[in-house]
C-alpha cells in the first residue's frame, strides 16, 4: 500500500529538484600566475602615462617661464661657422665684421631680429634671412642692391666720396664691385642728397630713372657707354630726365613716353648727323616730344652754310619692332 503510494507520488518530482550547489575548483598555480603578470602591466602602463604626463608639464612649463635657460642648457654649444648665401658681391668676411658675434655665444642665445637689423643697416643688403642649422651654424641669405647710378657726397670734413645709388632710390656705399664696372655707371645730377639716420634718405624718381638706364644698356649699348650725366632737376616738375653725353651736351627724355621709342629716335639723330657732318656737331636732342624731335647745332647757321643737311626720318611703331634688334 505504501509502495503504492510512492509510485503515485513519484511522478510529481523533475530535475528541479535536484540540488544544483557546486563547489567551483579551485584555480591552478599558472591561472593565479597569468592574473598576476596581468595586473602589473596595467600597474606599470598606468605609472608610465602619469610619468610622461608629468614629465610633459614639467618641459611645457620650464619652456614658458625661463626659455632661455632651457635652450642654453639644451644647446650649450659656441656658434662655430657662418655660412653665407647671396646674389651679389658681399663676403663671409663681411658678414663677420658686421654680426660680431661673440666667441661664446651659443646657436639658441642669437637674437635673429638683432643681427638681421644689423645686416639692413648696410643699403648694399636689400632683404636678410637668419636661420639656425643645428648644432653650430648660422645660415645667413641676403639680397642685395645693384647699382645703377653713382653720386658725390661730402662729409663735414669737406671731402667728397663716391656713394651708388640703387633702382629704388637707397644710396649706399658700395662694397667689393668691379672697379671698371663701377666706372662705367653715369653720374646723377639736380638732387639733393638729405640725411636719414646714418645714411641718406631714398631719391625719388630713380624707378623711372633706371628704367631709361636699363633699356639703353640692353637695346642700344653703344649709346650708353658714352653717357656721363643723368640729371634729375626737371623730372619732378617738367617729366624730363637730362642726360648729358660725351658728345651730346644735353639729350631730353620724357618719362611719360616709351624710352625705347626715344632711345631708337635718338639713335635715328645720331646716325644721320654722323653721316652728313664730320665730328661732334649735336648740341642738344629733345625727345620729350610726340611727333617732332628739335635739334640744335653745336655750329652757328653761317658755319653750317653750304654743307650737307642732315634729313631725320623715323621708323613707324611696325618697323621699330622689326628692327629693335639693329639698335
Amino acid at each position: 500500500m505504501s509502495a503504492a503510494k510512492d509510485n503515485h507520488a513519484s511522478p510529481g518530482r523533475s530535475w528541479r529538484d535536484i540540488r544544483q550547489e557546486v563547489s567551483a575548483p579551485a584555480m591552478s598555480r599558472k591561472g593565479r600566475r597569468r592574473q598576476v603578470i596581468a595586473w602589473l602591466k596595467a600597474a606599470a602602463l598606468a605609472t608610465l602615462a602619469v610619468v610622461v604626463a608629468w614629465g610633459g608639464y614639467l618641459l611645457a612649463h620650464e619652456w614658458i617661464s625661463n626659455r632661455a635657460a632651457l635652450t642654453t642648457a639644451v644647446h650649450s654649444k659656441p656658434v662655430r661657422d657662418i655660412a653665407l648665401i647671396t646674389d651679389g658681391m658681399l663676403t663671409q668676411q663681411w658678414v663677420h665684421g658686421v654680426l660680431q658675434l661673440p666667441r661664446s655665444a651659443s646657436l639658441m642665445a642669437l637674437e635673429l631680429s638683432a643681427l638681421r637689423d644689423k645686416l639692413l643697416a648696410n643699403g648694399q643688403v636689400r632683404t636678410a634671412v637668419l636661420t639656425r642649422s643645428f648644432p653650430d651654424t648660422l645660415v645667413v641669405t641676403l639680397q642685395e642692391r645693384t647699382p645703377v647710378a653713382r653720386v658725390q657726397a661730402g662729409d663735414e670734413s669737406g671731402t667728397t666720396r663716391q656713394l651708388l645709388v640703387a633702382r629704388d632710390g637707397v644710396v649706399y656705399d658700395g662694397a667689393n664691385y668691379d672697379k671698371a664696372m663701377l666706372a662705367g655707371l653715369p653720374w646723377l645730377d639736380g638732387i639733393r642728397l638729405v640725411r636719414a639716420g646714418r645714411g641718406y634718405a631714398a631719391i625719388d624718381g630713380m624707378s623711372d630713372v633706371s628704367s631709361l638706364l636699363s633699356t639703353a644698356q640692353l637695346q642700344a649699348p653703344h649709346l650708353y657707354r658714352d653717357w656721363i650725366i643723368v640729371s634729375l632737376g626737371r623730372l619732378a616738375e617738367r617729366d624730363e630726365i637730362i642726360v648729358k653725353a660725351q658728345d651730346i651736351p644735353e639729350i631730353v627724355f620724357s618719362r611719360k613716353r616709351d624710352f625705347y621709342k626715344q632711345i631708337a629716335q635718338l639713335n635715328a639723330v645720331i646716325e644721320e648727323t654722323a653721316r652728313v657732318l664730320p665730328g661732334p656737331v649735336l648740341r642738344s636732342v629733345n625727345l620729350s616730344l610726340e611727333g617732332q624731335v628739335p635739334v640744335q647745332m653745336l655750329r652757328s647757321p653761317e658755319e653750317l652754310a653750304g654743307t650737307p643737311q642732315p634729313a631725320f626720318s623715323f621708323p613707324s611703331s611696325a618697323q621699330r619692332k622689326d628692327s629693335k634688334r639693329d639698335l
